[in-house]
């Protein structure tokens, strides 16, 4: 969630007034005048997919918005998996897995779930052997199933979430989901470099981990992603 004390709001209201759109506009089919309006003003909570929505009414490229924020707010969550990984620390690994899989158990939050999904995807690069439970595996799936029930809506977080776990996927999810994410980024003019960048590496790494599943849906994916 964005914080009530945040930037972001205000830095909305500015971009929404010089392209001359009215509250109403802006919150169309997203959020109320009057939430859109506080949130303009620091005093209320948006998320951060709801903010990249609200992008679209105005015209504006969201990672141009948000990128500086949401690719650092990311990457900090994440960094002493990177750590432990790049040091081929498989106990760190282990240990990281099973503080995240509390916390998300005590409260079931998406930053907990992917932290702890990715800890799991790392210690199974690094040693073949699997430590991701298969109720975790099945709540990713609900997770990316949803986005494209969403109207195949990918935020700039479900790309960075899912480059990172597509080991922890079967074939037949992870070559759906990826096609998926191919049709979205083939649909959307998308001018920032590092959102392209992203996109390119989570399509490379789910096709890497087909190959492992299945070889022909690996295949495939490639000759699409060539078109």
């Amino acid at each position: 969630m964005i914080r009530k004390d945040n930037i972001y709001g205000p830095k909305f209201r500015k971009l929404r007034v010089l392209h001359h759109i009215s509250l109403v506009d802006a919150a169309k089919d997203i959020t109320n005048k009057s939430t859109l309006a506080e949130w303009e003003k620091g005093k209320d909570n948006l998320s951060w997919c709801k903010v990249i929505e609200l992008l679209f009414n105005i015209h504006i490229q969201p990672i141009e918005f948000l990128e500086d924020s949401v690719s650092s707010q990311l990457y900090e969550a994440i960094a002493n998996i990177a750590v432990a990984y790049q040091n081929n620390d498989e106990k760190q690994l282990i240990r990281i897995f099973k503080e995240n899989l509390q916390k998300y158990k005590d409260d079931k939050t998406k930053d907990y779930m992917f932290r702890t999904a990715i800890a799991a995807n790392f210690y199974e690069d690094l040693t073949g052997h699997s430590m991701c439970p298969l109720v975790l595996k099945e709540k990713i799936i609900l997770y990316f199933s949803n986005v494209i029930d969403n109207e195949n809506f990918w935020c700039y977080e479900d790309i960075f979430y899912f480059e990172l776990i597509t080991q922890l996927l079967d074939a037949k999810h992870l070559y759906g989901f990826s096609l998926k994410l191919l049709e979205y980024v083939k649909k959307n003019i998308i001018n920032s470099k590092t959102w392209q960048e992203l996109t390119l590496t989570a399509l490379f790494n789910a096709e890497f981990s087909l190959i492992k599943k299945d070889l022909k849906k690996a295949q495939s994916l490639f000759e699409k992603m060539r078109l």
